[in-house]
């Protein structure tokens, strides 16, 4: 056998050629052009062969062991019908197309080698059995894919030194692309897995056969056309059109590169791609080229030059780890506790991964050790008497709250005890994530908000958390987020907590964390915002930190973010009151319970930070507070009104004055909905201080 090899093919194909001829037996018999049957002759003194090495022969003779006859054939017919019994029509078609050109292949050369006479004296130049290539038009059926394996490849051969030599091929076994090869045979198994990984026919031929030159192959494709640009911060996007041809192939990639500093990006067929780490002010042209098999045809012209610009909006840094950078108790970060009224200010850039240059950061921030009620502000500047505040609380609790901060400019921050006079208390700050003003980080998708984690109602995790055993629930495919999230904001809700301490949410199961998301008392039920990272698998752990005891959990996310720029940029900046129904501001009265009451959010200026928030924005980051309510439970804040949520912003008791941070989307107007949730004919005060917003990337016209 001159292709099969020890018989290892017809062996392995035989038996589906089996199957197939059994069931092609009541099919019609493939139709040959040109043929013609002869008996074989003793009259026949010599056999003249096929002499040109660049067409193909339009016949080959064919030696018919049922019937000891030679019958001429047309050519493709011929490379059609054994390519119906040598390669299973269900691989991948790539993988046929090579087999097609190696069947012609060895086809050609031996009708260029004829094999001379039978014991008879008739010439042939194959046979009809696997010691050459199986051919049976009366059993073999064609398939479509048989029919194009062959079309499309007609025009192909292979030469050495300008000549047309023997290739083979042979079954093999499974494995990877190219593991078998020999220079000459195709190994069929192994070039399947090429033609899984991505390669086209004609790369499988090269694999197999190289030294050889693929003659009448695809040539590079053409220039694309009308290429255009959009500049945005530090970046452009780029568009442009095919090429008018491809050169016989498919395109399997597009370069884009700008003038100048050859910055470049790659799609795999896409007409679009961004271009990232451009120099704002600087102007840019960009070219595009298209590669295919055969390689990278010319480039286009140069598109019109455009002009990235600094625009307002940064981009976000989850941790793998929350990282402790205040604790006064300890001395980290300052030393001794805040005194009531006395700013204190502490390091945050520069320290732990936290770049210097960092514009803002995501955290939690708990009182701890107070001796009076009321409120902490925490923010870029010192202000001894703020007009907002971060986290309230009542004497003796020991309370945390999630933020979304502004760092100064030299990145630090600063925190007052608002108090009476005389009063001190503890303050720790975790770190979960940082800001930076380009475009190495990701950027944020707001959602309504949706329940992913419910224990109650063994919604993400099946029964309580039990005290110190971490505990995984899965957020990728819930609440709408993506596979492609890196972090999440949301809403964490301690309930039912038979002990007291704290419960830490984070990416990795940690039995003793250093830091925690929420503290509560025995029977509280708290929420707090958090921004956190995601595991690799899309998950998020959570460990109720206690010395024994259960407790249930909920979690409401409210946004994602994804590790590129088609998200909105954040835009830090200094805690601005846009709610504060006891001075009419935003709203004009208390809420009353279950009526959504709706305000606007962005277009206006606050009269004392002088911030306003845009138009174009997206969400809001802040603290919300509760104050003066008649009744317990719950408010929610979202984009859009809803009478009954279900899922809550802020969980209180009837008399606290009590806040929470939040990161949501509003409404495409512009506007945030808020809904009290409590028994009909209560009422509560609330307040609003926006501590940043998302927007959109904008085009620079």
């Amino acid at each position: 056998m001159r292709h099969l090899g020890s018989g290892q093919i017809g062996a392995r194909h035989r038996g589906l050629a089996l199957a197939i001829s059994l069931a092609a037996l009541l099919l019609v018999p493939v139709t040959l052009n040109s043929a013609s049957v002869r008996a074989a002759s003793p009259a026949a003194a010599s056999c003249t062969g096929w002499t040109d090495n660049t067409t193909p022969p339009p016949t080959i003779k064919v030696l018919r062991h049922l019937t000891g006859t030679v019958q001429t054939v047309d050519f493709k017919a011929y490379v059609k019908v054994v390519m119906a019994a040598e390669w299973p029509q269900s691989w991948p078609i790539e993988s046929l197309r090579a087999g097609a050109v190696t069947i012609k292949e060895y086809a050609w050369y031996y009708a260029m080698h004829y094999r001379g006479g039978t014991g008879t004296g008739g010439c042939y130049d194959v046979s009809d059995s696997s010691a050459d290539q199986i051919y049976s038009p009366e059993t073999r059926a064609l398939a479509a894919v048989d029919v194009q394996a062959v079309e499309s490849t007609w025009s192909e051969y292979l030469t050495r030194s300008g000549l047309v030599f023997l290739t083979g091929y042979r079954s093999g076994n499974d494995g990877p692309c190219g593991a078998d090869r020999d220079g000459g045979h195709l190994f069929q198994h192994t070039a399947r897995t090429c033609a899984f990984n991505g390669s086209v026919g004609e790369a499988i031929l090269h694999v197999y056969f190289d030294p050889v030159v693929l003659q009448g192959g695809p040539t590079a494709p053409g220039a694309p056309t009308a290429v255009l640009a959009q500049a945005y911060d530090q970046s452009a996007q780029v568009t442009w059109s095919a090429p008018g041809s491809n050169g016989g192939s498919v395109i399997t990639s597009y370069v884009v590169s700008s003038t100048p500093d050859g910055r470049t990006c790659t799609t795999t067929g896409a007409l679009t791609c961004l271009v990232t780490g451009l120099v704002d002010d600087t102007e840019y042209t960009f070219k595009v080229t298209a590669t295919n098999w055969a390689g990278t045809g010319p480039a286009s012209d140069l598109s019109v030059g455009v002009t990235p610009a600094r625009m307002p909006g940064d981009t976000y840094h989850p941790m793998v780890l929350p990282v402790r950078l205040l604790d006064t108790r300890s001395g980290n970060g300052l030393s001794g506790k805040l005194v009531a009224n006395k700013p204190r200010t502490f390091q945050v850039a520069r320290r732990d991964v936290i770049p210097d240059g960092a514009t803002a950061v995501t955290g939690n921030v708990t009182v701890v050790g107070e001796t009076g009620g009321w409120a902490v502000y925490l923010g870029p500047t010192e202000i001894a008497k703020p007009a907002s505040s971060t986290i309230n609380f009542a004497k003796g609790d020991v309370i945390a709250n999630g933020v979304t901060v502004a760092l100064s400019p030299t990145g630090t921050l600063s925190a007052t005890y608002l108090a009476g006079s005389g009063n001190t208390t503890d303050l720790v700050f975790d770190v979960t994530g940082y800001f930076t003003s380009d475009t190495s980080g990701a950027t944020y998708h707001a959602l309504p908000p949706a329940r992913i984690l419910d224990t109650r109602k063994n919604l993400g995790i099946s029964g309580k958390l039990s005290a110190n055993k971490p505990r995984d629930f899965p957020v990728w495919l819930h609440g709408n987020v993506p596979i492609e999230a890196i972090a999440v904001t949301g809403n964490v809700t301690a309930v039912n907590s038979t002990s007291a301490w704290a419960v830490y949410v984070g990416p990795h199961q940690i039995a003793k964390p250093a830091t925690s998301t929420v503290n509560f008392k025995k029977g509280q039920v708290v929420a707090n915002n958090l921004t956190v990272g995601l595991s690799s698998t899309g998950t998020l752990s959570a460990t109720f930190m206690a010395t024994s005891g259960t407790t249930d959990l909920v979690f409401d996310v409210t946004g994602y973010y994804t590790a590129d720029l088609s998200g909105d940029k954040y835009v830090p900046i200094e805690p601005t009151r846009m709610l504060d129904t006891r001075a009419a501001n935003g709203l004009p009265t208390k809420i009353p319970a279950n009526t959504p009451r709706t305000f606007q959010i962005t277009g206006r200026v606050d009269p004392v930070t002088g911030h306003s928030i845009p138009a174009e924005a997206t969400a809001v980051s802040g603290n919300v507070t509760v104050v003066n309510e008649t009744s317990s439970w719950a408010v929610f804040i979202g984009p859009d009104p809803v009478a009954l949520p279900l899922s809550s912003s802020l969980n209180f008791s009837k008399g606290d004055v009590k806040a929470n941070g939040l990161t949501v989307a509003v409404s495409g107007s512009g506007t945030l909905s808020v809904t009290y949730m409590a028994g009909a004919g209560n009422t509560t005060d609330l307040v609003l201080d926006v501590t940043g917003y998302f927007q959109a990337p904008v085009p620079i016209k």
